[in-house]
């Protein structure tokens, strides 16, 4: 017995069955990006009834079988003409499509595709199935259409289909990005567009009637954009948040029905008269960095592991989109590894942006209800994931620490950060939780790290505990034992009255701290 695919309403993203044993699997290493959009169509398509075809995605740093191990699951690769004729009869047909006028033809056969169980296919590839003997139904030409820019064209989908896609789940993926994530587009009935969000007056304006029309709380956006900050604040301002995703592979085999093995939290220490750092680790918004990248820093620094408290940002979107994922880092953490949420809760929102990166700095969060929202849905997906801390970029208003504390109670407490070593005052209670800004944030170099945190113990006087909070960049130089260095150092300066912690320890002493001072 197994159960088809499974979407019940609050769960942002759907639940696949369990795999067969060896699942017929397609290779990335030269196979065109015109033979991936089809495959990947038919991987999601016939995944949403029980996974049976895997994507074998040479390029994958953490290596291409790595997590089909971690799972236990088992595939044979095979011919892609040998997969389109053994999975056939479970499509309808094709759509038409072809990237001569401009290459976003490619997201809009995909669109247009995925709610009718299509296939997008260029002339080429249509022309090999049919030869092959794979003669479906042309559900759809759109080689006809006279339409040039992403403008017209996501016009066009918006007024022509968007009807006919789900309103729960959008992608926003580059037309030349074929190999991953479309399955999830095939499997849901989800639109996939790609729209320059920097261009405010056109594409901009495009994306947001997309947008406009999804449920803030009850839906969600997945991919990437054109440039990051003006792509979230467009999605944010719309009471959206995004999951990054456009390099995540096989989300329709590894979302699966595993709840997460969440670690007891040990023992808070008791608190004292010291310096109480903790460093937070990014980027783990993005579910393509817990499914590539943090496997490759995780195993790199195994041997470091267990020396010095750190805290793991990782996206609360994992209790569906990847939980055997996040139970490996469970399962192989130690209890000075913690795991907490990245930015800003369940997806990338931006409240509050302060950089000037072709987009204005400040508030983007006008509706609070929607905001209420977003917090709420992110409280349901800390709790299914054991995560007590989140992390908030850039910034919170005071209304909006406010709302997001009172929405989502299981938290101990928020960080925030200002591009900045300023000591800027930014840290505040709500609700009885600190939100506390990090100095400094996104680090990349040792030096830079070490002399800030030098810098900021020296405002510590003996008479009452001192709490640092400092992020770390993942992609820059800086190792475990780097930071397990520095704390012995810091000790030594400091005769011992120095600690690394753990995030729920630290805003556990900080708050009890607060309490002692009322």
């Amino acid at each position: 017995m197994h159960t088809p695919m499974t979407w019940p309403e609050g769960q942002i993203f759907p639940t696949f069955d369990t795999p067969v044993p060896n699942m017929d699997a397609f290779s990335t290493e030269n196979t065109p990006g015109e033979w991936l959009v089809a495959l990947l169509a038919l991987q999601g398509i016939v995944n949403r009834e029980q996974p049976r075809i895997f994507m074998y995605d040479n390029t994958a740093g953490e290596g291409p079988d790595t997590w089909a191990n971690t799972y236990g699951f088992t595939y044979v690769l095979r011919d892609k003409l040998d997969i389109f004729k053994k999975y056939a009869d479970e499509v309808s047909g094709f759509v038409l499509y072809s990237t001569e006028k401009s290459e976003h033809y490619v997201n809009l056969a995909g669109s247009v595709a995925s709610p009718i169980d299509g296939i997008p296919v260029t002339r080429a590839v249509m022309d090999a199935l049919i030869a092959a003997g794979i003669d479906l139904p042309l559900l759809c030409d759109l080689t006809a259409l006279p339409y040039t820019t992403a403008t017209e064209i996501y016009t066009y989908l918006y007024e022509a289909f968007w009807q006919k896609n789900t309103h729960r789940l959008i992608l926003s993926q580059r037309p030349h990005m074929a190999a991953y994530i479309r399955d999830l587009a095939a499997a849901t009935g989800a639109a996939i567009v790609f729209l320059n969000c920097r261009d405010s007056k056109t594409e901009q304006a495009v994306y947001r009637r997309f947008l406009n029309d999804m449920e803030p709380g009850a839906a969600i956006a997945t991919g990437w954009y054109t440039e990051e900050r003006s792509g979230i604040t467009t999605a944010t301002s719309a009471g959206l948040s995004t999951v990054p995703s456009d390099f995540f592979a096989n989300a329709t085999v590894y979302a699966q029905r595993i709840p997460i093995r969440i670690r007891e939290i040990p023992p808070v220490p008791a608190l004292e008269n010291k310096i109480y750092i903790s460093i937070f680790v990014s980027d783990g918004d993005n579910i393509q960095y817990v499914e590539h990248y943090m496997r490759q820093y995780w195993d790199r620094n195994a041997a470091s592991r267990g020396k010095v408290a750190v805290n793991w940002t990782i996206s609360p979107s994992c209790a569906d989109t990847a939980p055997g994922m996040m139970n490996y880092y469970y399962d192989n953490s130690t209890e000075k590894d913690c795991f907490v949420s990245g930015p800003s809760g369940m997806g990338y929102a931006m409240p509050v942006n302060t950089l000037w990166e072709d987009i204005p700095s400040g508030n983007y969060v006008e509706d609070l209800e929607k905001f209420s929202k977003y917090a709420a849905l992110s409280n349901r997906y800390f709790e299914r994931t054991g995560l007590k801390v989140v992390t908030i970029w850039d910034n919170l208003t005071e209304e909006q620490r406010e709302i997001y504390t009172e929405n989502a109670p299981s938290l101990y407490g928020l960080t925030v950060q200002l591009f900045t070593d300023d000591r800027e005052s930014v840290t505040s209670v709500h609700n009885g939780k600190v939100c506390k800004q990090l100095t400094p944030c996104y680090t990349t170099t040792r030096e830079h790290l070490s002399h800030v945190l030098f810098r900021e113990a020296e405002r510590f006087n003996g008479n009452a505990p001192l709490f640092i909070g400092a992020q770390m960049s993942v992609w820059g130089r800086i190792s475990l034992n780097d930071l397990y260095e520095m704390e012995q150092e810091l000790k030594q300066k400091y005769d011992g009255k120095v600690e690394f912690v753990r995030a729920d320890h630290f805003f556990k002493l900080y708050n009890a701290h607060l309490n002692e001072k009322k």
